[in-house]
């Protein structure tokens, strides 16, 4: 189909719309623009992807600049549904570690959209496999600090992420550290600990399973204290090296996480007292939020945390501690 075959189409009305001008029309900014639909954004490359969504980078015409856009995998009323409350959740969480939203649209087939800031970087779950060492790991500390302060924001506005991961967690070139993905958020203002929001039913499990607590592989009721077991078993994988969990398929991590505790953590005692007071099986245990585990981190002296340090730690301890 060509641009002079869309502008005829278009001209024949909403009977004239078939799947292959929807399709051009999601392809071609041009004719999308004449259409009226899609924002005009003009699409490149696919950065990132997952089980509901893509991210491509995207030039947005009317700013000259370059933004993030995420779109669904497939059309789907329920998952257009859960990506506008992502888009809508993130965009009310105005904060330094969380990205920022810009805008929010649909394609021709009325499927939604969102973009947000393009961050230039890798993920924490790349920064870490790089890591040879709990050296190098512990330079991410800070990263991982910024996120408990990121998601102790949310916890005070009511809302909870449930799906912390460091996958989830955006480092940039730059320094900057962001908390993304808030596609299975809940609002506790809306629906309290013992209620579910309409698009996840009781007994359903979603997330990360590596890490996540007993109560959520369950399927049961959550608060802010699954994110601060998540949190604390990103800040497992930070001292270990590796996932809490060993399992190779989202089965056997469910079925490991709902089973036992994960192997005894050895590194700098007080990290590792903080990771198992936020990773504790009863959530009465924890942390009772982000703003505490966050609190407890910088709260460390900094040669509890490594030792007798060189000179070289000095200048991390008081980026982490203040």
């Amino acid at each position: 189909m060509t641009c002079d075959d869309v502008d005829v189409l278009l001209a024949m009305g909403d009977e004239a719309r078939s799947p292959e001008l929807e399709e051009h029309l999601r392809t071609c900014v041009a004719c999308r623009s004449l259409a009226g639909e899609g924002g005009g954004y003009e699409l490149g490359e696919v950065i990132a992807w997952g089980g509901m969504g893509q991210v491509r980078l995207a030039r947005d015409p009317r700013l000259g600049r370059q933004v993030a856009l995420k779109e669904l995998l497939v059309p789907s009323e329920a998952l257009a549904a859960r990506l506008v409350r992502e888009a809508r959740i993130a965009a009310e969480l105005e904060h330094p570690n969380i990205v920022p939203i810009y805008d929010i649209g649909t394609w021709p087939d009325g499927m939604p959209f969102y973009t947000m800031r393009y961050v230039a970087g890798r993920t924490l779950h790349a920064a870490l496999a790089h890591a040879g060492s709990l050296a190098e790991r512990m330079q991410l500390l800070p990263a991982v600090a910024a996120t408990c302060d990121a998601v102790a924001f949310a916890h005070a506005r009511g809302i909870v992420h449930r799906d912390l991961s460091p996958a989830n967690i955006l480092l940039g070139d730059h320094g900057e550290t962001y908390v993304i993905d808030w596609g299975l958020a809940k609002d506790l203002r809306t629906f309290p600990v013992h209620g579910h929001p309409v698009l996840t039913a009781p007994g359903e499990v979603f997330g990360s399973p590596a890490y996540m607590p007993r109560e959520q592989a369950a399927g049961d009721p959550t608060d802010e204290r699954a994110d601060v077991y998540a949190l604390g078993a990103i800040l497992h994988h930070l001292v270990a090296g590796s996932a809490p969990y060993p399992g190779r398929t989202s089965s056997e991590l469910l079925d490991q996480v709902l089973a036992a505790p994960p192997p005894l953590l050895v590194g700098p005692r007080g990290l590792v007292a903080i990771a198992a007071r936020a990773m504790a099986r009863d959530a009465a245990d924890r942390f009772p939020s982000a703003r505490e585990l966050a609190a407890a981190l910088r709260g460390l002296h900094v040669r509890a945390v490594i030792g007798r340090p060189p000179r070289k730690w000095l200048a991390l301890a008081a980026a982490l501690f203040g």
